[in-house]
């Protein structure tokens, strides 16, 4: 659904109702871009009497006024009633202030109250059957008084405000963590009074932990991790990550910056990003071993480290299956012999186990169209150019790899070119697909 409601519709309500309960087959609603209110209780009601919906999906469609605000009761739910295994509530940013100010992005008293009041209302009913759950940063800390037994995955996007205490809160609710993925963009120096007063007003006081059971709460939620991604590692509070994690068991770990640079028609393409240096990248991964990681996904901007730092990924992961670049540079105005890149397959050839490399390469040259009709013959010098001297030189020197993609860019969107290995080494091109967050 995208429409754009003022008031809550009434007749439409009374009419999904009916349809929804009789829909058997339905296991995921998804409300979106519904920029004038949030899900209002009698479309919620409706929803969770579609006998075999297993997912809830809220993207965009955030809850901004106090006539939005509801109760468990407005529902008419029985208490803990849900078979939701997965809960999303998509809103990083808000526009409550404007593009100019130091806290444009975040969320002011009256829109984060609401929504604070009514995630807790459902969350108070989805919290012993879900395992997946995505919540904005700024909310996501005043929601874990509550457990979540079966929680497995839990994924956080926006401004953030998180500190050593509240992840051992998360940690502690959620004993069953696989997947933890903390998108925030780079991190704010100065709050705006009314940003942190209402956050401040909202908290729910607990008992406080001592150090050393906060430590061990850290330890057992990480004993598990699988997969993490952290957008912004060098934040205070990150820290927690690199010194407790037991990197024998994590598979997947991502340090690509949040939102993605490089998506064109991104919503919200104001908000700064924070992208590492090679040298910063470099520092990170030497503290940890990663031993049987499998997927990496990193973006970094270049400078001199950049060229040891590819060969610390491909010399130190011998596990590494899949790995996605996002290198940026402002080293070239034209793509040329002399340009870096160059270097890199070199850099990646002792991957032996590498199969799937996705890269960005922030070409400065690049079309924006692929579309024939607006520039076909660019377009197709383009393409020629990334494979034969892009991709062709990956193929070559990494003999084990399957997969390669490039991103490009429509007027409006970002999306993988992608070839696959032939057993020959020869490029097959195959349809394109679109990137993802």
């Amino acid at each position: 659904m995208g429409d754009t409601l003022i008031d809550e519709p009434t007749d439409l309500s009374v009419r999904l109702a009916t349809v929804f309960s009789q829909m058997t087959r339905v296991r995921t609603f998804r409300l979106m871009n519904s920029a004038e209110r949030g899900p209002w209780p009698a479309l919620l009601k409706a929803v969770f009497t579609t006998p075999s919906l297993t997912c809830l999906e809220i993207w965009e469609s955030p809850w901004r006024r106090p006539e939005e605000k509801f109760t468990i009761e407005a529902l008419e739910l029985p208490q803990n009633y849900s078979s939701l295994q997965r809960f999303v509530y998509r809103v990083p940013f808000s526009d409550c202030f404007p593009r100019e100010s130091k806290s444009y992005g975040r969320r002011d008293r009256v829109q984060g109250s609401v929504e604070l009041s009514n995630l807790r209302v459902l969350a108070s009913l989805i919290c012993d059957s879900v395992e997946v759950l995505e919540l904005p940063a700024e909310l996501a800390f005043l929601l874990t008084h509550i457990t979540y037994p079966k929680l497995r995955v839990f994924s956080v996007q926006g401004h953030e405000p998180l500190q050593l205490a509240e992840w051992a809160e998360i940690l502690r609710s959620a004993r069953q963590l696989r997947e933890v993925h903390l998108q925030t963009p780079i991190g704010f120096t100065e709050w705006s009074k009314t940003s942190s007063n209402w956050i401040e007003s909202n908290s729910i006081p607990t008992a406080p932990v001592p150090q050393t059971h906060s430590d061990d709460l850290i330890m057992r939620g990480l004993s598990n991790l699988e997969s993490l991604t952290i957008s912004n590692p060098l934040d205070p509070g990150k820290e927690l990550f690199f010194q407790f994690l037991p990197y024998a068991n994590l598979r997947t770990f991502s340090l690509k910056a949040f939102p993605p640079l490089s998506a064109l028609g991104a919503r919200w393409s104001g908000i700064h990003s924070q992208v590492l240096t090679s040298s910063e990248i470099l520092c990170i991964l030497k503290g940890i071993q990663l031993i049987n990681l499998s997927t990496f996904e990193v973006s970094y901007s270049v400078d001199a480290e950049d060229g040891v730092m590819l060969s610390h990924i491909s010399s130190s992961f011998p596990s590494l299956e899949k790995l996605e670049i996002h290198r940026y540079r402002s080293l070239a105005k034209y793509n040329s012999e002399y340009d870096p890149l160059v270097s890199m397959p070199d850099a990646l050839a002792t991957a032996t186990n590498l199969q799937h490399l996705m890269l960005n390469l922030d070409f400065p040259e690049r079309p924006y169209w692929r579309d024939d009709n607006l520039n076909p013959e660019r377009y197709k010098v383009f393409h020629g150019f990334l494979e034969s001297q892009v991709a062709s030189p990956f193929t070559g020197a990494i003999p084990s790899l399957k997969t390669l993609g490039i991103l490009c860019h429509d007027a409006f969107s970002s999306y993988w070119d992608t070839w696959e290995v032939s057993k020959t080494r020869k490029l097959v091109s195959r349809p394109p697909h679109a990137m993802s967050n």
